[in-house]
């Protein structure tokens, strides 16, 4: 999991990113921080290379949403986009750059859930696992940023850079399950990503994260 570092009063969390000294420095240029925080714990979970596929689900809950106000900003002042900053804005670009870069030809899903989208990755990867005989592994990567100040009034989590990658196996590590259940009454919990990071990594038996009208029960 990748969070900002303890940082003195001068310096603000939010600039935060990672270092990323292993990929060359004209590519690591390209990269936008949110993409940085994913390739980051991406690369630090994902096996040895071994020349097999990875499938990967990469998820976030806003995307790059600091680009995407920068290209709607142009359009307002009837300034040209850029095709390749388009590209780059949408919610499968990291996963399309992280593919080029690691060299890696299997599949990969983008989610974008609202407050659940981690849950919701996981939920996509496991059900592949179920279904999908051949399978064995698979990546989830979730990543987010806070968002840029014209939306801070409609929302205001995560309050700081996060990103988290799991890698699920069918039958290697530690057993884990959740199930999903309806609720009107369930608001969603702000730090949802800290909560099932800290549950997986302690001795807790169980959790429940409440999410956008569902509660999220985790088990091992």
């Amino acid at each position: 999991m990748w969070m900002p570092p303890s940082l003195d009063g001068n310096d603000n969390p939010t600039n935060s990113q990672p270092q990323l000294s292993q990929i060359p420095a004209m590519t690591r240029r390209r990269l936008s921080k949110l993409t940085k925080l994913a390739f980051d714990v991406a690369l630090q979970t994902a096996p040895a290379q071994d020349n097999s596929p990875l499938p990967t689900v990469f998820a976030s809950r806003h995307g790059d949403l600091h680009k995407t106000l920068q290209l709607l900003q142009q359009l307002g002042e009837n300034e040209p986009l850029s095709p390749s900053q388009f590209a780059l804005s949408v919610h499968n670009a990291i996963s399309g750059q992280f593919s080029i870069y690691s060299e890696n030809q299997a599949d990969s899903n983008a989610i974008a859930a609202g407050a659940d989208s981690l849950h919701y990755a996981v939920l996509d990867a496991a059900v592949r696992l179920q279904v999908e005989p051949n399978l064995q592994q698979i990546l989830v990567v979730y990543a987010d940023e806070p968002t840029p100040e014209p939306y801070q009034n409609n929302c205001q989590e995560p309050a700081m850079p996060v990103a988290l990658a799991l890698l699920l196996h069918k039958s290697e590590g530690d057993k884990i399950s959740f199930d999903m259940h309806d609720s009107k009454i369930s608001q969603a919990e702000d730090n949802q990503v800290f909560k099932l990071h800290d549950f997986l990594n302690t001795q807790e038996n169980s959790i429940s994260i409440q999410g956008s009208n569902r509660v999220w029960q985790w088990r091992k």
